[in-house]
């Protein structure tokens, strides 16, 4: 997605007779199942199925161009000694049409992405901690599934899974049940249940080092 552009519903609906909503039907499908690379994009692109213009469409194709040029990238998978962990982030008040926030979360296990996601949030965020620990909520309930899948499938006895943040307010929070902010929904909240159930441990990892920005933000 090229950063200077900033997708917003069209007022005109001039398509054009375009095919935008089976182009994103299709890039729906690559994201979801082998291109964690375009979800964030293709994401932000379907949220305007109803209203689109010749914006869209170009931002669409700008997609297509992408995977020409990187048609032989994909997920490659290695025997390592590395327990699965996850990296999680948020992109502040991104929304355009509501101020909502972003969230994105990965998985690695074996070298390589095996789950992520890139969707927009469901409250709006008074603030980037509390878009941050709504993030690592979202990342608390896949890797407590994952968890327990690895689990049955080998038998296994993984006992925490290692979530990455760079919000160091959003960590102290999910540790600390004093910093209690009203605000933020209960829900989130079972984040320090499950730190206490000792499901996750919550690290803190640089802004460089950190590989879920692309599923938040273009880069």
């Amino acid at each position: 997605m090229d950063i200077s552009v900033r997708l917003k519903s069209s007022e005109k609906y001039d398509t054009e007779g375009l095919p935008y909503r089976e182009l994103v039907g299709g890039l729906l499908y690559l994201a979801t199942s082998t291109r964690p690379d375009i979800a964030n994009t293709v994401n932000k692109l379907s949220q305007f199925l109803n209203y689109y213009d010749n914006t869209h469409w170009k931002a669409t194709k700008r997609v297509l161009r992408y995977l020409k040029k990187t048609i032989n990238f994909g997920l490659i998978f290695k025997r390592t000694e590395e327990p699965l962990f996850a990296y999680t982030d948020s992109d502040w008040a991104n929304s355009l049409e509501d101020r909502k926030s972003y969230t994105g979360c990965c998985f690695i296990l074996s070298g390589s992405t095996i789950s992520w996601e890139s969707r927009k949030q469901c409250t709006v965020a008074l603030s980037s901690t509390e878009a941050e620990y709504v993030a690592l909520s979202d990342g608390t309930k896949e890797a407590i599934y994952l968890r327990k899948l690895l689990n049955e499938l080998h038998d296994a006895d993984l006992k925490s899974v290692r979530l990455l943040s760079d919000n160091k307010g959003a960590i102290k929070l999910a540790d600390n049940p004093i910093l209690l902010q009203t605000h933020i929904d209960i829900r989130h909240h079972f984040v320090r249940e499950a730190l206490n159930n000792n499901d996750i441990d919550i690290k803190f990892v640089s802004t460089e080092d950190r590989a879920a920005h692309v599923l938040t933000k273009a880069l």
